[in-house]
């Protein structure tokens, strides 16, 4: 609803401030008639000029549209501008024809958009004016070009102030207002569309000693280095923001939790390597959570906030994942709950990220697609989860393979070869899947076992030795 308080300067709520315009149009010495429509083309505002230029014999405005209001000539220019606005024009003007108390007399109609603090078009505003005879028609061309340079002008101060309400002075990066306005969305946009959602909550270890013994100007240095850093290792889709403080929050879209612990553990280990001047090197603690169907926002973070707490409570310096929230659970879920689920265990871990990482994707992809054949989700998800596990085991593979072959282990060409033969009877039984001549079962035995688990467990631990010896001696 457009209300009246609209023609007050309310530039930093994102509206273009009418008031100004509305004056330099006064100054020329017309009697200006302003209005605002509705994008139902219905006026919602109207000063008392308009209603004397469009409301002859006493009929109401307000409510009205132009098609009511006005004849079919004017109505039809007035929707030509009306197309314009809406594409995405700063101005348009149309020259109109009005009867006023019997006398019919030229109208310069002008249309101006509305916009909202995500610039887009809320309304419509006219300015509708009559000069006098002596005005010349250059006059008139002048005044339009004073229009829609002062609207353009107003426009990007609007752009710049939303910018600057919007973005943490100190880091440059988004603040907490710009976060939670893209957490709203991409809320919706998971409770549409189902796509995992997850957060990372990212703190500097021990940052009030730091302020403490340096000083806070050597405090904001590391905050903006820390803040460069993450911005440096997110990948596209990934929003960063300061949440406050020695805090920093990113969003990632379309990401499972155990791609964000990927992400995260990445990115606390790139911090650590990281030198900064006069401090040397610090770490951060980071927690993790995936958002979860129904789950508010506030929820949410508080998960995250508790497993970044039990980060810092367990030594600081790495990732915590936050289990996910309490809530009822379906025949097949609880079935795949109590089901032979993978689970990670430190021991499976070699001591090198991109292998652990992997290792850790894998095994939450089986356990996903575990849980939607128990709990018969629909052939096409299982699809989707089955393409996703064979992705990733490419993926995963090539990344394995140039860790070990660059640190020079003597049986890498075999180890090659097997990955190829894993991956060519992986691709086989999951084009027999698609095509209906491979049971469901099957190729899960297949996946979950002969790729994931054997192979992960077994023939991967031959080279977990020549790794951390080379670690060791590197050290």
């Amino acid at each position: 609803m457009i209300e009246d308080d609209m023609l007050h300067d309310a530039t930093t709520d994102g509206v273009v401030p009418m008031a100004g315009l509305l004056a330099m149009l006064m100054n020329t010495g017309c009697a200006v008639g302003f209005g605002v429509k509705a994008l139902d083309g219905s006026y919602r505002v109207a000063n008392q000029t308009l209603e004397q230029l469009l409301s002859q014999g006493g009929r109401a405005l307000l409510g009205k549209s132009d098609s009511e209001l006005l004849p079919v000539d004017v109505m039809t220019a007035l929707a030509r501008a009306d197309r314009r606005i809406r594409a995405g024009a700063t101005a348009a003007a149309e020259e109109v024809e009005l009867a006023v108390d019997a006398r019919r007399a030229r109208y310069l109609w002008l249309e101006l958009p509305v916009l909202d603090q995500d610039r887009m078009l809320q309304a419509i505003a006219s300015l509708v004016y009559a000069c006098s005879p002596q005005q010349a028609p250059d006059s008139l061309l002048q005044t339009l070009d004073r229009l829609q340079q002062a609207n353009q002008e107003l426009q990007q101060t609007v752009a710049e102030l939303e910018q600057l309400a919007s973005t943490d002075k100190l880091t440059g990066l988004w603040n907490r207002r710009r976060l939670e306005d893209c957490v709203r969305r991409e809320i919706e946009r998971f409770e549409r569309y189902q796509h995992p959602l997850s957060l990372l909550l990212f703190d500097i270890d021990c940052f009030k000693a730091i302020n403490d013994r340096y000083g806070h100007a050597t405090g904001d240095e590391v905050l903006q280095r820390v803040a460069a850093l993450l911005q440096g290792g997110l990948r596209g889709a990934d929003s960063l923001a300061r949440w406050g403080g020695e805090e920093f929050v990113v969003l990632c879209p379309d990401t499972n939790r155990a791609t964000a612990r990927r992400l995260a553990e990445r990115l606390r280990a790139q911090v650590g390597k990281a030198r900064f001047p006069q401090v040397g090197q610090l770490t951060v603690s980071v927690g993790v959570a995936e958002c979860d169907a129904g789950e508010s926002w506030g929820e949410w973070f508080q998960r995250a906030d508790e497993a970044l707490y039990r980060a810092k409570a367990q030594g600081r310096n790495q990732v915590q994942l936050a289990p996910g929230a309490d809530r009822p659970l379906g025949t097949g879920e609880g079935a795949a709950a109590n089901f032979v689920q993978l689970v990670w265990r430190s021991a499976y871990e070699c001591g090198n990220e991109t292998i652990d990482g992997g290792h850790r994707q894998l095994f939450s992809n089986a356990n996903d697609l575990l849980a939607a054949i128990l709990s018969e989700r629909s052939a096409d998800d299982v699809k989707a989860l089955v393409d996703r596990l064979l992705a990733d085991v490419r993926q995963h593979f090539a990344e394995e393979e140039a860790v070990f072959v660059a640190a020079g282990f003597p049986d890498a060409a075999a180890h090659v070869a097997l990955h190829r033969q894993l991956i060519a009877q992986s691709l086989r039984m999951g084009e027999d899947y698609s095509a209906g001549k491979q049971g469901l079962g099957e190729i899960f035995q297949f996946l979950a076992h002969d790729v994931v688990t054997k192979h992960l467990l077994g023939a991967d631990r031959k080279f977990f030795d020549h790794l951390q010896r080379k670690a060791t001696f590197a050290g």
